[in-house]
C-alpha cells in the first residue's frame, strides 16, 4: 500500500452527486476511491471494515443524516467532508469538527482548495506538536517529546482550524499543533489577531489587502466568513 494515498469513500443517495465528487477526486494523484455508496448503512459496514481517511458525505439521506452519521461515531476516524444544497447547516457541521463542507454544485476550485487541506493535514498529522499550556508573552510555545520550541508571534501569519489540530503558518514555515483554534487565540492578543472565518484567524498586520470575501495575507488568499464580514470590513475599511 502507498502510505501517501489518502484512500476516500463517497456517501450520497443522489447518484449524479456521487460521480461529481468523484470526477474532482480524480483530478489529485494522492486520492483513491475505495467506495461510493447510495445508503448510510451500506457505508457504515465499509468504513468499519475498510477504514478509509475521507468520506465525502451528504447531509440528507434517508434513515440516518450526515450530521448523525458523524455524531454516532459511524465514522471511526475519517475525516469527514460534508457535502450539501443547505448552506444553513455549516454552524453544525462545524460544531460536529467536520473537517470541510462544500456546497453543491461544487465548483473545481472549491474542491481543489479542500483537497489540498486534506493533503496538508494528513502528512503533517504525522509529526505534530503538542500545545504548551505555559506560554510567553511574545511567543507561542509548541514541544515534540521533551523538545521545546518557541514560535515568536510577530512571525504568525495566521492560524487555521484542522478538525482537533490548528495550523500555524510563519514566515519559515508551518506546525500543526494538537490544540483547537479557540485554545491558541485566548494566548494571543485580541487587537492583533482577529477571526476572519470560522476556520481562519489572521495576524492584521501580515494583511496586504481585502478583496470581496477574501482576505489576502502575503502569497495566501483566505475565505472572509458571512457571519465575520462586517467586522472585516470596519477593520480594514
Amino acid at each position: 500500500m502507498n502510505d501517501s494515498l489518502l484512500r476516500y469513500l463517497i456517501l450520497d443517495d443522489d447518484e449524479l452527486a456521487r460521480l461529481a465528487i468523484e470526477t474532482e477526486a480524480r483530478k489529485y494523484s494522492f486520492l483513491e476511491k475505495i467506495a461510493s455508496c447510495a445508503h448510510p448503512l451500506e457505508a457504515a459496514e465499509i468504513i468499519n471494515t475498510s477504514h478509509p481517511d475521507i468520506v465525502f458525505l451528504d447531509i440528507e439521506m434517508p434513515d440516518v443524516s450526515g450530521l448523525e452519521m458523524i455524531r454516532m461515531k459511524y465514522l471511526h476516524n475519517a475525516l469527514p467532508v460534508l457535502i450539501t444544497s443547505h448552506p444553513e447547516f455549516a454552524v453544525e457541521s462545524y460544531d460536529l469538527d467536520a473537517f470541510d463542507y462544500l456546497i453543491k454544485p461544487i465548483s473545481a476550485e472549491r474542491f481543489a482548495r479542500c483537497a489540498q487541506r486534506l493533503q496538508s493535514f494528513c502528512e503533517m498529522r504525522t509529526k505534530a506538536w503538542a500545545f504548551e499550556n505555559e506560554q510567553e508573552a511574545d511567543c507561542i510555545v509548541v514541544k515534540q517529546g521533551h523538545d521545546k520550541y518557541k514560535l515568536p508571534i510577530n512571525e504568525i501569519l495566521y492560524l487555521e482550524a484542522m478538525k482537533d489540530y490548528t495550523k500555524i503558518k510563519t514566515n519559515s514555515g508551518q506546525y500543526l499543533v494538537l490544540t483547537t483554534l479557540i485554545g491558541i487565540l485566548d494566548k494571543l492578543p485580541r487587537d492583533i489577531f482577529v477571526r476572519v472565518h470560522r476556520s481562519y484567524v489572521v495576524n492584521c498586520e501580515k494583511v496586504d489587502a481585502v478583496k470581496k470575501n477574501t482576505i489576502h495575507v502575503q502569497a495566501q488568499t483566505l475565505p472572509v466568513g458571512k457571519s465575520y464580514r462586517d467586522s472585516v470590513k470596519s477593520l480594514f475599511g
